[in-house]
C-alpha cells in the first residue's frame, strides 16, 4: 500500500471502532495511501442540523479526522500531532453520505498542511478544508492524535 505498513488501515479502522466520537459518526476508511486518506460517513438524522443536512461541525470533524489519518501514514500511526488550524468553506448542503478526500500538501519538521475535499454521493463538492497540524513529541501521541 504505497509505502505504508500493510496493517495500518486495519489499525486505524480499529481506532475508529473504539473512539467515542467515531461511534456517533460511523466513519469508514475507504482508501489509505502515503499522504492520503478517503473517509466516508453515512448520513443519519443524528448528524443533521435539524434541516435535513449534515451539521457543519460534523463535516469539520470528518475532515479533521481524514487529515489526521492521512498524516499518520508518514509515521505508521505512531507520531503525535494536534490540529493547529482548520478553515472550512461550505459550498452545498450535504443530505447524503459524505466522503472526505484528504491529502497532505506540505510536510514540515513541525507544521504539516493538508487539504480535504468533502463530496456527497452525487459527486458534488460540499466543502473544502485547509488545515495545519502541529507535530508533537511521540510520547504525546495518546493525548494529541485526532480520532
Amino acid at each position: 500500500m504505497d509505502g505504508i505498513s500493510p496493517d495500518l488501515k486495519e489499525r486505524l479502522s480499529e481506532r475508529l471502532r473504539n473512539h467515542p466520537i467515531a461511534a456517533m459518526l460511523h466513519p469508514t476508511i475507504e482508501d489509505l495511501s502515503l499522504d492520503g486518506c478517503v473517509l466516508r460517513m453515512p448520513f443519519r438524522p443524528e448528524v443533521s442540523n435539524g434541516y435535513g443536512a449534515v451539521h457543519g461541525g460534523v463535516l469539520a470533524t470528518l475532515a479533521d479526522s481524514a487529515m489526521a489519518f492521512a498524516l499518520s501514514t508518514n509515521f505508521d500511526g505512531e507520531m503525535g500531532f494536534a490540529t493547529a488550524d482548520l478553515t472550512i468553506h461550505y459550498f452545498k448542503r450535504a443530505r447524503t453520505d459524505v466522503t472526505a478526500r484528504a491529502r497532505v500538501v506540505k510536510k514540515g519538521k513541525r507544521i504539516n498542511v493538508g487539504i480535504i475535499d468533502l463530496y456527497d454521493t452525487g459527486g458534488d463538492l460540499v466543502a473544502t478544508v485547509l488545515t495545519s497540524f502541529l507535530l508533537t513529541d511521540p510520547a504525546d501521541a495518546a493525548e494529541c492524535d485526532a480520532l
